[in-house]
């Protein structure tokens, strides 16, 4: 399993004008890429970990974002993850706004397929006691 994530939320704000950002399509996606996972109505915490499996039969490497709702592409999360029929990774949640309406983009890279996760929540960080 291959894990991704981000080193700070300072490196990632820092990211954002470098960021494309680009329309989440439909939520269906294509048949040719499905996402198996996170579930729909799931809650993910920001920086923790989330899985992400999927099948693949486009042969094409993908690339991961996570998308919000109305918004679009908030932030890539992981680039050239395998082209093999079936894949799952690890990644980080990074530091976004607290809510419902998240979702987990695979784009083959080549383009034209997308596939989409179910909608799930983001929950707030949990703090070190002090």
């Amino acid at each position: 399993m291959r894990r991704t994530g981000f080193l700070s939320l300072s490196l990632s704000l820092a990211a954002l004008p470098a960021l494309v950002v680009a329309p989440a399509g439909t939520a269906a996606g294509d048949d040719a890429l499905t996402v198996t996972a996170p579930a729909t109505g799931s809650v993910h915490r920001a920086g923790a970990s989330v899985f992400v499996t999927w099948r693949n039969t486009t042969g094409q490497e993908l690339d991961m974002w996570l998308v919000h709702g109305g918004d679009g592409r908030v932030i890539r999360l992981a680039a050239k993850l395998s082209g093999a029929s079936e894949g799952e990774t690890a990644t980080v949640l990074p530091t976004v706004v607290n809510g419902d309406g998240y979702t987990i983009e695979l784009a083959a890279r080549a383009g034209g397929a997308r596939g989409y996760s179910g909608s799930f929540a983001v929950a707030p960080q949990v703090r070190a006691a002090r």
